[in-house]
């Protein structure tokens, strides 16, 4: 008879391993998944942070060049040029974010593939002995 617990949610929010094999590799392959997802989110930190410096750089080299400026003419072109580049830029770094998440999807996507893969052989072996 299968063992019951107090716990209505226990089944629902925590996976059942059957095995201490099959729980290692499920622990294993979960270890891989959150250690790729850490590394994602820290390479976009430092994507964001990079670009927010790049930024700041442009901003602060906007307003000494408008204050700088004699003509309106010129501050008018200046606020022009600089919000043009603005927005340049912030489509880059959009792009570059974008290409960023589709490696790391595609690099989580394998690595839990193999682990599938590797979890499976594993089952195979047990299931033949």
């Amino acid at each position: 008879m299968p063992k019951k617990t107090t716990d209505k949610f226990a089944s629902t929010f925590w996976p059942q391993v059957p095995t201490a094999v099959d729980g290692r590799m499920f622990l294993l392959s979960m270890g891989h998944f959150q250690a790729t997802a850490m590394q994602a989110m820290l390479r976009y930190q430092i994507e964001v942070l990079t670009f927010i410096k790049n930024r700041s750089e442009h901003d602060r080299q906007f307003l000494e060049e408008l204050l700088a400026s004699d003509y309106a003419r010129d501050g008018f072109d200046l606020y022009c040029s600089f919000w043009r580049e603005a927005l340049q830029d912030y489509s880059d770094e959009a792009e570059r974010l974008t290409r960023l998440g589709s490696q790391m999807a595609a690099q989580t996507a394998r690595q839990v593939r193999d682990d599938q893969e590797e979890l499976t052989e594993e089952v195979a072996t047990r299931m033949v002995m």
